[in-house]
């Protein structure tokens, strides 16, 4: 091989790209760099939509988990009657009444009548306009100051939101506030309730409340003294909130009616609750739906246990 061929082979193995190649390799790089950017994207776009979604399934989760802990003790030691029920609706507001143990049951405290025969008692408490006078059992008496309780005439059944209890040695005098109705049921001696002095009795009542304020859910489980529940959020991003209540007979309400000719639509006859919600994320995202904030409706039933056995009891 002539020294002259050798030096020909040796510019062709060295020689660099041309334009045109260079051009075209670029070409392909930003094509194949461009593919894999949307892939990512559209990857990221899909996780975050998969994100908000998963944290409203989670919101909406935690609040069926909570109403259906709490709806379960619906009626403990209360069972409903026509026109007083463990469990009512009124407005967006959903209300559960229960007896509660801690470990034993709420201890019914009767009525200390004051000296005389005469039964009923006069009009009002039997310590002042909002004050009632109760025996201790064994020297306990567990209703305190913020408690609700229910008062209970004969048949007749009262709630009182409790201002004070005073020590008046053997008995205690209970302070009430003046309200004529709380959360919709008669509260104190409304209507002219008169007490009798052989079939009185007060007892600790806990309530649970679910209500609107805003768009966050709110708990309480107290009043406070003007009546309103005294809540806290459970739940932010609430755009919808409707209660209904399901009878004996398959008709959902927004209330029960115990003063009209239908004697299926009683507190007696409720039988389950039926809530429909829309949950919201907690902001939109523009890289998820257009920036349209992601909204997703749900509806539970509930149908407490113990209304359950009342049902069936009857």
């Amino acid at each position: 091989m002539t020294r002259a061929t050798r030096n020909t082979r040796r510019r062709h193995t060295t020689r660099g790209f041309t334009l045109i190649e260079l051009m075209i390799s670029l070409v392909i790089g930003v094509i194949v760099l461009s593919t894999a950017l949307s892939y990512a994207m559209g990857t990221l776009r899909v996780v975050d939509g998969n994100n908000i979604r998963d944290e409203v399934n989670r919101n909406a989760r935690f609040i069926a988990m909570s109403l259906d802990r709490d709806l379960m003790s619906t009626g403990v030691g209360i069972e409903s009657s026509t026109s007083f029920g463990s469990l009512n609706v009124y407005g967006d507001t959903l209300v559960s009444l229960s007896v509660p143990y801690a470990p034993n049951e709420s201890t019914p405290h009767v009525i200390y009548p004051p000296a005389g025969v005469n039964n009923p008692l006069n009009p009002g408490g039997t310590c002042g306009t909002y004050c009632i006078d109760f025996l201790e059992d064994a020297g306990a008496f567990d209703i305190e100051v913020g408690d609700l309780a229910r008062l209970q005439v004969n048949s007749t059944r009262h709630l009182l939101r409790v201002t004070g209890v005073s020590d008046m040695g053997g008995y205690r005098s209970v302070t009430y506030t003046n309200a004529t109705t709380l959360l919709q049921y008669p509260a104190g001696l409304s209507g002219g309730l008169l007490l009798d002095r052989f079939s009185t009795f007060a007892q600790e009542l806990t309530p649970v409340m679910y209500y609107i304020r805003g768009d966050s859910l709110m708990r309480a489980t107290s009043l406070n003294l003007d009546g309103t529940p005294a809540g806290e959020v459970l739940a932010y991003g609430v755009q919808s909130w409707n209660v209904d209540l399901i009878f004996m007979d398959g008709d959902i309400a927004a209330n029960a009616n115990d003063g009209d000719a239908d004697v299926t639509n009683d507190y007696d006859d409720i039988m389950a609750v039926r809530i429909q919600a829309t949950l919201a994320a907690d902001h939109p995202d523009p890289r998820v739906m257009q920036g349209t904030l992601f909204t997703r409706q749900y509806e539970w039933r509930f149908s407490p246990r113990n209304l359950m056995y009342e049902r069936n009891r009857l």
